[in-house]
């Protein structure tokens, strides 16, 4: 593992700033794309539609947004074959420190505090368990890992590459990552994209603080979906029905 870690490291081929913002903001489009499909036409229509049963409603857009990260997470293992390299080189199993783990797991479990810190009984909507939430969980988790391997591994690799400074490539993955969750419904909520942009932009910290392995951040962005929804999914829907669906 050492010397594949090693290897990896000294043969990556550097860029051009050019064409590592050009790769950088593919995957962003990517995303933003998708993003406005499940958060904006998914979402609208699901609140609009279910606004009774938001439960099933946040289990369908769980749905949704799995089939979105199928389509990124295929790419981006098919760009990398392409380029003769495995996700190893944007950072899935690559060794980390202790330090980053444990501050992953501190910042995960605050996530999901704050996940559920609006609703009217916090620990009774937490020990809730119905047949949609085992498999949101897993579903989650994989959200989770597809977002982390576009946004740090992918996104900030390719910068990396290119030269791009360390903290311009932590900024810009949070700009672009945060912004698109601002999208709610047929609205954009800047309340929701600024928190979004703050939360991944520690993860973005995080990341660099691992030695760039995917595993901390995967942590903590995983826990927030394993122990958070579907109350973290249902959030997006309350969102798309106060700032008014569109039928």
């Amino acid at each position: 593992m050492n010397q594949h870690t090693l290897t990896t490291s000294t043969s990556a081929p550097s860029l051009s700033p050019l064409i590592a913002w050009r790769n950088a903001l593919g995957i962003v489009v990517l995303l933003w794309l998708l993003g406005l499909v499940n958060f904006g036409l998914v979402t609208n229509y699901l609140a609009s539609t279910m606004s009774n049963n938001l439960l099933l409603a946040s289990f369908y857009l769980d749905i949704s947004f799995g089939i979105m990260m199928v389509v990124i997470v295929g790419l981006i293992v098919l760009w990398q074959r392409r380029h003769g390299e495995t996700l190893f080189d944007l950072g899935w199993g690559r060794p980390t420190t202790v330090t980053a783990i444990i501050i992953a797991v501190i910042y995960g479990a605050l996530w999901v505090v704050a996940s559920y810190i609006r609703e009217p009984h916090p620990l009774q909507s937490f020990l809730t368990l119905n047949w949609e939430r085992p498999l949101m969980m897993l579903i989650g988790l994989f959200l989770a890992f597809g977002e982390e391997l576009a946004m740090r591994g992918f996104f900030m690799e390719q910068l990396r590459r290119g030269g791009i400074p360390t903290w311009l490539q932590v900024i810009a993955s949070a700009i672009f990552m945060g912004g698109y969750h601002g999208i709610i419904g047929l609205h954009y909520s800047l309340f929701y994209g600024l928190s979004s942009m703050i939360l991944f932009g520690i993860i973005a910290v995080i990341f660099v603080i691992g030695k760039r392995s995917l595993t901390p951040g995967t942590i903590a962005h995983g826990m927030t979906h394993f122990f958070g929804d579907p109350v973290l999914t249902m959030g997006i829907l309350h969102g798309a029905i106060l700032l008014g669906v569109m039928h």
